[in-house]
């Protein structure tokens, strides 16, 4: 297990593939827009289609009828419009944020996850972290529940706050909440993250 020292302590670094994720990224900001785009022309047609069968039954046509079939092509047109707002939000924050080969730093202090959709890190101290799981070989999954209570303005706790974060969390099955994001071409071996991890945590934290 090889250890760095950063600022003055001492921290196990866990990288990814910089290459890897700049092909991520380039892959999203072409499929993104393609998806949004796809809402508003869905809108477009349900929109279309309610204009037209109005037309043609005139009076007659019942107002439920109308609510109905156009309620739809209101929420596509907000998940549309909020896909292009996320999409101007992670263009941003990429013009200003070079691809990093770092996933995640573990020092005596907590663990600092890196997830490339969000301009700031998440860290996370030892007492907010319940478990840790890593899955998966090159393109891994990382999965961190939090400690029963814990959230955003816990003390201590900083990027949970920042909507790609919040995008990320999910509530367990016993009523916690789970931070999930990936890494791509993850480097060192989950059996080494496993020991540092318990080092770090004095033996509390591990890959479950």
């Amino acid at each position: 297990m090889i250890m760095h020292e950063g600022q003055g302590h001492q921290e196990y670094i866990v990288t990814s593939d910089p290459e890897a994720v700049a092909r991520v990224r380039a892959s999203l900001l072409r499929t993104l827009p393609v998806a949004a785009w796809a809402g508003v022309a869905s809108a477009v047609v349900i929109v279309s289609a309610v204009a037209l069968g109005l037309f043609a039954l005139g009076h007659s046509a019942s107002r439920l009828w109308v609510l109905v079939f156009a309620w739809p092509a209101a929420f596509l047109g907000y998940d549309a419009r909020r896909r292009f707002a996320d999409i101007r939000r992670l263009k941003r924050t990429w013009a200003a944020k070079e691809v990093s080969p770092v996933a995640m730093r573990l020092s005596a202090e907590g663990l600092r996850c890196a997830i490339d959709s969000a301009p700031e890190p998440v860290f996370l101290p030892w007492s907010a972290i319940a478990q840790v799981r890593v899955t998966g070989q090159g393109l891994s999954t990382v999965r961190v529940d939090l400690a029963p209570g814990v959230s955003a303005t816990t003390p201590g706790v900083s990027g949970l706050e920042q909507p790609e974060a919040r995008m990320r969390m999910r509530r367990t099955w016993n009523g916690g909440m789970r931070l999930r994001f990936t890494v791509y071409a993850l480097h060192q071996p989950i059996s080494e993250i496993d020991q540092a991890l318990g080092h770090f945590s004095n033996g509390r934290i591990g890959i479950r």
